[in-house]
Formats: structure tokens, C-alpha cells, sequence
């Protein structure tokens, strides 16, 4: 790593403030997300933020958006992103064209180590899109962050007539949202995570069970099944979150339940 690119301990320590404040509101990716996309433009120094969650098997298969994020842009500039997504989204974007062949699990570029001024310039949708809205260098960081394909993307843009962005700069996205790409899926509710309401009615009554305390004997009791039968339930269940152990699914649930997409039954 060259010099210029190095970080700071003001940096490190910047970013895992921020981790911090996103955990505090981990449960819902409503709060974090904005919360996490606001705080890169303040430590990167630019005026917006794009990005999301989706599934991406790269190099296969282009993303599939499923959640979005957008901070710092005003309502015309919304409106524009909004149209080019809808027309073109990330399938034909210069940038993810680009990203689509790097296999690593977090890639952070710059828009000119992706793509030359000549092909940027004379790209039909800046001028329809990106300029319009305020967007010309763009720093792009995606993080592979569950198995499935399961990615995080943040896209950091700078208005038409500022600098591009510096070595140290790519440095610290991709430091922060490697970081914050660990704890999506466990601390910080994903968007795309498997659901409570998306359970079988009978993992739904085992899942409940295990909250009232049950062990699995008890389990087995309450639901009249075999022991064999809940304890193969109960491994569905950690195998569906990515969980461990009993105190492990207890807290992936009991967080989830307080978030908005997933209310209390």
C-alpha cells in the first residue's frame, strides 16, 4: 500500500464511531442504512450516497437490487436517480459492468481505475442522468457479506468540478464497509434476510416455543412431535439464520422483532 494511501488512527477511529452509532439502531435497516451512508459522505468529504442491498454472483450473474438507499441528493436529483434505475439499472451501468468481473469479496474503486474519462464522457446516460443530478466521480465499494450472494453496495459521488477521489479515501470506504459488512446479517438487520413471517407454521411453533424457554423435550411435549422431529426443526432454524446456538437465535430473533418489517404476531 503506498503512502498516499495509508490510513490514519483518526481515520479507524472515525469509522468504528460510526459502526458504533449503526449498531445502536441495527435493528432497523431503515435507521442504519441512511445512518451508515450520511456518516461515509462526512468522513470522505462528499455531498451524497447511493447504494442498497442485493444478491450478486459475480462473475455469473448481474445483481439484483433489493433494497435502496439514497442520502444527501435533493428531489430533483432523487428523481433522476430514480428514472435511471428504472430504465436502465445496474445491468448497464459502466461502473457494475466493470465490478461484474472482479470476484473478490470487497471491491472499492474509483470511478477512473473502472473506466476512462473517454468512455465516462461519452456515456449517453451521464448526460441524461448523472450530470443533471449533480454526479460526476463516484466511489463505489461492494462487499459480499452472506453467503447466496448476499451484497452491500455504496456508491459516494462528487458534483462536476471536483477532485476525484484519493487513494487514502478508497482506503477508508473500503476499511469502514468491510467493517460494517460483518455485522449486516447479525447486529444490523439485513434487508434481504430471511424473514419471521416467511417461516412454516410448524418452525414458526417451534421458533415460538424456544422464546417461552422450552427446551426441546418440552418442545416435543407441547407440539406432540417426536424428540428427533423438533430437534431436526430446531436445526433448520439455525441453519435458516446463520446462528450456532440457542442464545445465538435468541438474539438474531428477538432483535428482528422490534424492527418494522418483521412486527410482533
Amino acid at each position: 500500500m503506498s503512502k498516499s494511501a495509508m490510513l490514519r488512527v483518526s481515520d479507524v477511529c472515525a469509522a468504528f464511531r460510526l459502526i458504533g452509532d449503526c449498531r445502536d439502531v441495527g435493528d432497523d435497516p431503515l435507521r442504519w442504512q441512511p445512518l451508515a451512508f450520511e456518516g461515509l459522505c462526512r468522513l470522505i468529504g462528499a455531498h451524497a450516497a447511493t447504494g442498497g442491498e442485493g444478491i450478486w454472483l459475480r462473475p455469473t450473474q448481474p445483481v439484483r437490487p433489493i433494497t435502496q438507499c439514497v442520502v444527501g441528493l435533493d428531489d430533483k436529483a432523487v428523481a433522476l436517480h430514480s428514472a435511471y434505475m428504472r430504465k436502465h439499472g445496474l445491468r448497464d451501468d459502466l461502473i457494475f459492468e466493470r465490478l461484474q468481473q472482479l470476484p473478490e469479496q470487497i471491491s472499492t474503486y474509483s470511478r477512473r481505475e473502472l473506466v476512462s474519462d473517454r468512455d465516462w464522457y461519452r456515456w449517453p446516460a451521464f448526460h441524461e442522468y448523472r450530470r443533471p443530478a449533480g454526479c460526476d466521480h463516484q466511489l463505489t465499494s461492494v462487499c459480499q457479506v452472506a453467503a447466496g450472494g448476499a451484497t452491500s453496495a455504496i456508491t459516494i459521488h462528487r458534483s462536476p468540478g471536483e477532485r476525484d477521489f484519493s487513494p487514502r479515501e478508497c482506503a477508508l470506504s473500503s476499511f469502514f464497509h468491510n467493517e460494517l459488512g460483518r455485522l449486516i446479517g447479525r447486529a444490523l438487520v439485513s434487508g434481504i434476510e430471511p424473514g419471521l413471517g416467511s417461516l412454516s407454521p410448524r418452525l414458526r411453533q417451534t421458533l415460538d416455543c424456544l422464546l417461552d424457554g422450552d427446551s426441546e423435550k418440552q418442545v416435543a411435549a407441547r407440539l406432540r412431535l417426536s424428540g428427533g422431529t423438533v430437534h431436526q426443526y430446531v436445526t433448520m432454524l439455525y441453519r435458516r439464520f446463520g446462528v450456532r446456538s440457542r442464545a445465538e437465535l435468541m438474539a438474531y430473533v428477538l432483535r428482528r422483532r422490534t424492527s418494522q418489517r418483521d412486527p410482533e404476531p
